[in-house]
């Protein structure tokens, strides 16, 4: 993250739906609060293996990695936002890291207002739990986390 990034409000995203009603109520807050929203995604750290591209391909090039994932996140913002009652009209940033996600949200709750993550119940007495990034999250970061349920 830039030193002088303005702050604002930070959603995770992975694709998955939980991800999308995160991405979905940051947008909201952001909104509301009148700051820019930072959509994050993690890959995996350089080195740690092969990050899988789109299509099943292997790629030993993180930064064509990191790319593939750009371009799945961007489109995954547009679908969220063309969902939306009201479209998201604040200013937006597309951010890709290399690290875990739980690395990636931490380091930005450094420097923002709040973090917004999704968390996928997995029903049962588990419900009662939350998954292993936003417990990370919740009890680690250094601003407000928004957990984001069904």
């Amino acid at each position: 993250m830039a030193e002088d990034e303005p702050r604002g409000v930070v959603v995770g995203v992975d694709g998955s739906e939980p991800s999308r009603r995160a991405l979905d109520w940051a947008m909201t807050e952001a909104q509301l609060r009148g700051l820019p929203l930072y959509v994050v995604s993690a890959a995996p750290p350089a080195g740690a293996y092969a990050a899988m591209a789109p299509g099943g391909l292997y790629v030993e090039d993180i930064s064509a990695a990191l790319d593939a994932i750009r371009g799945e996140t961007e489109a995954l913002v547009a679908e969220v936002d063309q969902a939306r009652d009201e479209r998201f009209t604040g200013e937006s940033h597309v951010q890709v890291y290399s690290g875990t996600a739980t690395e990636v949200l931490l380091g930005m709750s450094e420097r923002h207002e709040l973090v917004v993550v999704g968390s996928r119940g997995t029903g049962g007495f588990s419900r009662l739990l939350l998954g292993s990034v936003s417990t990370a999250v919740v009890h680690h970061a250094a601003c407000p986390v928004l957990v984001v349920r069904t």
